[in-house]
């Protein structure tokens, strides 16, 4: 990706609410479908310690 012009990002770091081992799992997954089903879903969630909600937004801001 290109970088951001400067009147939209000021250079500042980016921060995540998601921990990084987290984001490779769900983005690892996202790469081989980015559809997963509520059963996929709950699994992922208790791969990554988070809630099948923060799972399911994750899916839905990613696409």
């Amino acid at each position: 990706k290109f970088p951001l012009p400067r009147t939209i990002w000021d250079g500042e770091e980016t921060s995540y609410c998601f921990k990084e081992k987290s984001r490779s799992v769900l983005r690892e997954w996202y790469a081989h479908n980015p559809y997963p089903s509520p059963r996929e879903k709950r699994e992922l969630a208790e791969a990554t310690g988070l809630t099948t909600t923060q799972v399911s937004n994750w899916f839905k801001n990613r696409r």
